[in-house]
C-alpha cells in the first residue's frame, strides 16, 4: 500500500526542482552564470539535490541528512536572491552570501553534534527560508520596468515567507510539531511538502519570469531588426536610385545620356511597330559652339549646354524623352508623333533657344541651333538607323545656313 511519508514528499520536491533546473538550462545553454535565469537554475538544482539527500538520509552518513542537505538548501536560497539581484540591477555581495552559507552550515553542525536539537534545526531552516524570501521580495516590490510576471513571483515569495515564519513559530513554541517530525507520518509529510513545493513554485515562477523576459527581449530584437532592415532597404533603394540616375543621366545637363536614350529609343521603336504608332526623332546642334567655348571659355560653354537642356525639357511633353548624345548635340524622342507635328515642335524649340537672353545663356550674343528630324519608317531597324537619318537632316540644316529645321 502506498504511504505518503516524508521521504516520498521530499523525493517529489527534489525531482520537480531538478526538472525546473533542466528547463532553465534549456533556455540558456551554457551561459548559466551570466543571467538571472542561470542563477535560478543553480538554485533549483541545489534545492533538488538537498531534497533528494534528505529523502535518502537513512541510507547515508548522519551528517548528510543533518548538515549537507540543509546547507545545500541555503545555497539554493542564496541563488534565488542572487538571481533576483541580477534581474533588478541590485548589488551582488558574494562575500555576504558565503558568510550566510558558512554560518548556516556551522549552525546545523552545532545543533546536530555540539548541542543536538531537532527543533533548533527546524527553526534554523525556517528562519533561513523566511529571511531570504523576505529579502528577495523586498527587491521586487516597488521596482519599475520589470516583466509583467514579476507580480506573480512576488505573490508566491510572500506566501512562502509567511509559511516559513509559521513553521519557525511552531518549531520554537510547539513541542507537538517537533514530536510530529520525530514520528514522521502523513501529517508531517504534508507539512514538509508544502514548504518544499512553495520553494519549487518560487523557482517555477522565476522560470516563467525568465521566459517572459527572453520573449520580450526577442520581441525587442525583432523590432530592432525590422527597423534596421527597413533602414537598410531604404538605403539600398536610395543607392540603387542614385546609381540608376548616374547610369542613365548626363551629369552636365541632368537629362538622359546617350546610352539610356538609345536603349529607350529601341524600346519605343518596338512599341511603335507593335501598335502601329508614329515615332519621330528630333536632333539639334548648337551653332558655332566651338567658337563660343574658345572665345568665352569652357564655363560659359557648360552653362550654355545646361540652359539648352532646360529649354528641351520645358518644350517636351511628359511622354517625350530629351537627351544629350554628346558634345553640343541634343535629341528629343517623340512617341506617337508624326513628322508634321514634330516639325512644329522643332520650330517652337528653335525659337525658344534663339530667345534665350544673354544673362541666362552666359554668352553676350544670340544663341541659335540647327535641327534635323526623322520619322520612323520601314527601313529603320534600330535607333542607329533613325539617328543616322536625323543626323543627315541636321547637317543639311547646318549647310543651309544654320538656325533652321530640316526633315529626313
Amino acid at each position: 500500500m502506498f504511504t505518503f511519508d516524508v521521504a516520498t514528499a521530499t523525493s517529489l520536491v527534489g525531482f520537480l526542482s531538478i526538472l525546473i533546473a533542466c528547463a532553465f538550462r534549456g533556455l540558456h545553454g551554457r551561459a548559466l552564470s551570466a543571467t538571472p535565469g542561470g542563477q535560478w537554475a543553480i538554485s533549483a538544482l541545489a534545492g533538488g539535490a538537498a531534497a533528494l539527500l534528505a529523502a535518502n538520509s537513512d541510507k547515508l552518513p548522519a551528517y548528510i541528512g543533518t548538515i549537507a542537505d540543509n546547507a545545500l538548501l541555503v545555497v539554493s536560497l542564496v541563488f534565488i536572491h542572487r538571481g533576483t539581484a541580477m534581474l533588478v540591477g541590485a548589488p551582488i555581495r558574494d562575500r555576504y552570501y558565503a558568510l550566510c552559507v558558512a554560518a548556516a552550515a556551522a549552525g546545523f553542525a552545532w545543533f546536530s553534534y555540539g548541542h543536538p536539537s531537532v527543533e533548533a534545526r527546524i527553526a534554523l531552516v525556517s528562519a533561513c527560508r523566511a529571511a531570504f524570501y523576505c529579502a528577495t521580495l523586498r527587491m521586487l516590490v516597488g521596482r519599475s520596468g520589470l516583466p509583467a510576471g514579476t507580480r506573480y513571483l512576488a505573490g508566491i515569495l510572500a506566501l512562502a515567507a509567511v509559511w516559513s515564519l509559521l513553521r519557525l513559530g511552531l518549531a520554537l513554541f510547539s513541542r507537538s510539531h517537533v514530536d510530529s517530525f520525530l514520528e514522521g507520518g502523513t501529517s508531517f509529510a504534508v507539512m514538509v511538502s508544502v514548504g518544499g513545493i512553495l520553494q519549487v513554485l518560487v523557482n517555477a515562477f522565476q522560470f516563467r519570469l525568465e521566459s517572459e523576459q527572453i520573449r520580450d527581449e526577442l520581441a525587442a530584437n525583432a523590432t530592432r531588426l525590422q527597423q534596421k532592415r527597413d533602414m537598410l532597404r531604404n538605403v539600398v533603394a536610395e543607392r540603387t536610385a542614385e546609381l540608376t540616375r548616374q547610369a542613365t543621366t548626363d551629369s552636365m545637363t541632368g537629362i538622359a545620356n546617350r546610352r539610356h536614350f538609345m536603349e529607350r529609343g529601341n524600346d519605343e521603336i518596338e512599341r511603335a511597330r507593335r501598335y502601329h504608332l508614329p515615332l519621330t526623332l528630333l536632333l539639334l546642334d548648337i551653332d558655332h559652339f566651338k567658337q563660343i567655348n574658345d572665345r568665352f571659355g569652357h564655363p560659359a560653354g557648360d552653362k550654355l549646354l545646361q540652359v539648352v537642356a532646360q529649354a528641351c525639357q520645358s518644350n517636351a511633353r511628359n511622354v517625350d524623352l530629351p537627351g544629350r548624345l554628346g558634345g553640343e548635340e541634343f535629341a528629343l524622342l517623340m512617341p506617337e508623333t508624326s513628322a508634321i507635328a514634330a516639325r512644329l515642335a522643332a520650330e517652337r524649340l528653335r525659337r525658344a533657344i534663339a530667345a534665350i537672353p544673354p544673362a541666362l545663356s552666359g554668352v553676350p550674343h544670340q544663341v541659335t541651333a540647327s535641327f534635323g528630324i526623322a520619322a520612323l519608317n520601314a527601313h529603320d531597324h534600330s535607333m542607329d538607323d533613325l539617328v543616322a537619318r536625323a543626323d543627315a537632316a541636321l547637317y543639311r540644316a547646318k549647310n543651309g545656313g544654320r538656325n533652321r529645321v530640316e526633315a529626313a
